[in-house]
């Protein structure tokens, strides 16, 4: 679960929790309050009955109790001695009867009376609440129990529809109370986004880039100073480890060089013995392997060192054209068959010295690893809606598929063996992409049917 909904339900339950745990104490507080007033009138009119019973000193029913605060009708009572005899009981002890109870002075009962019999806001199935109250009192000096219960239906069903609308307010309240908390997180959470988002966005290749700070110097202006530190501290590494490589490459050709111009002055001696001239031959094939290995290493360096390239507008139909010129006659002494078909004025918005490159590394790549004295490469150019589609196949021994994805990575090879028999150094696909990537295209590889390795790329359209 993401951090976002895990703050939104945080939020939301602890609101829900904190309005439950409130709205429950209000309710139990109108509760008891309502009680305590009822149990207060009942007081009241035990004690004024008892006084208007002992004012009358009457010995016989009925009291007059016309003076009475509460006419005695609305309530059900009975006024019992201490022989359990009753010596007075209201109109609503016909209809029921309440048990008297030893342990409670103060309880709560329901009885069933027909509304036509009499009225004391019975709900639908003719159900009554009662309120009991047993109150001890003295009268003529004797000892006497009132037992007093008012019919609190009405009461009941207030407390009842106060609980339904209490109930629905907590359910609008934890709808709005989940829809705030989801984007009062987001809203906390924008400055994490921001920073994932600009993470991702520095790359190998745009190290230079840094996260914002804001104003505000809290936790999430800590962390972005500690990811701004570590992006400095890799882009360092990433330029000296680039600057190693040239480094090394610059400081290697030369020697290189003077070798090969060695070995090549050396086999110009006619008094050579003939088992020393083939060592030669040999060696000097490996030192021009060297020799272009690391030019490439200096070109996929300065590569990965340049930012911007110089932009202008190119031809890519003349400039395949132009390399498959210069092609031509090892295309000839290998066998190889050249096919062409390019579209007219396939312009692209890019460097044409690197473009230039590209194509180049693209063809001598199709050449090394094609079949020989009767392969074929297939060059086609078109415009499409994703851009200018450039694609090289040629004839050759299908890739396997775990390695289609692993060809462009700096000196992989699918088989080491037959790389070193072409002369590959397995940097001329890793010098294409970094060209394709530089000018914001695709580059990808593919077995087609027919035994055919495919590259296809795909460069923006400048028109």
């Amino acid at each position: 679960m993401k951090i976002r909904k895990r703050i939104a339900l945080w939020i939301s339950g602890t609101a829900l929790l904190s309005t439950v745990v409130f709205s429950s104490i209000i309710f139990f507080e109108v509760m008891e309050q309502s009680f305590t007033i009822i149990d207060k009138e009942i007081e009241h009119i035990a004690k004024a009955l008892v006084e208007q019973m002992e004012l009358q000193k009457q010995k016989q029913l009925p009291y007059d109790l016309s003076n009475l605060p509460y006419h005695p009708d609305l309530y059900w009572i009975k006024v019992i001695d201490n022989r359990k005899n009753t010596i007075y009981s209201s109109r609503v002890t016909r209809y029921t009867d309440i048990p008297f109870s030893r342990d409670k002075t103060r309880y709560i009962l329901e009885r069933f009376i027909p509304e036509s019999q009499i009225q004391l806001g019975q709900d639908d199935h003719g159900d009554v609440m009662f309120r009991v109250r047993i109150i001890k009192a003295t009268l003529d000096g004797l000892p006497v129990s009132v037992q007093i219960a008012k019919p609190i239906e009405e009461l009941e069903e207030e407390l009842l529809e106060l609980v339904r609308y209490v109930g629905a307010s907590l359910l609008l309240f934890t709808l709005i109370i989940i829809i705030l908390s989801y984007k009062l997180a987001g809203k906390i959470l924008k400055p994490v986004v921001a920073i994932t988002r600009m993470a991702k966005e520095i790359s190998e290749t745009s190290l230079s880039k840094r996260i914002p700070l804001e104003s505000n110097r809290d936790e999430l202006y800590d962390l972005s100073t500690a990811l701004n530190k570590m992006f400095d501290r890799l882009q360092y590494s990433f330029k000296r480890q680039k600057e190693f490589i040239g480094n090394a490459s610059h400081e290697l050709k030369s020697p290189i060089t003077l070798l090969m111009l060695s070995q090549e002055e050396m086999l110009m001696n006619d008094n050579l013995p003939r088992s020393t001239g083939k060592n030669l031959v040999r060696q000097l094939a490996t030192t021009r392997r060297m020799s272009h290995m690391v030019k490439n290493l200096l070109d996929l360096s300065r590569l990965e060192q340049q930012e911007t390239l110089t932009s202008e507008q190119v031809d890519l139909t003349a400039l395949a054209n132009r390399v498959f010129d210069d092609y031509e006659e090892l295309l000839t002494a290998k066998g190889l068959r050249p096919r062409l078909h390019l579209e007219k004025d396939l312009i692209v918005q890019g460097d044409p010295e690197k473009l230039l490159r590209l194509l180049i590394n693209l063809v001598d790549n199709a050449i090394r690893y094609n079949i020989e004295k009767k392969g074929e490469i297939i060059a086609m150019g078109r415009r499409t809606k994703m851009g200018i589609l450039l694609e090289i196949s040629n004839t050759g021994q299908p890739i396997p598929e775990k390695d289609l994805e692993l060809v462009f990575e700096q000196f992989y090879r699918v088989e080491k063996s037959r790389s070193a028999t072409h002369g590959g150094s397995g940097l001329g696909l890793a010098i294409a992409r970094k060209i394709v990537d530089l000018h914001d295209g695709t580059i990808a590889i593919t077995n087609e049917p027919g035994g055919l390795i495919r590259i296809t790329v795909v460069l923006p359209d400048s028109l």
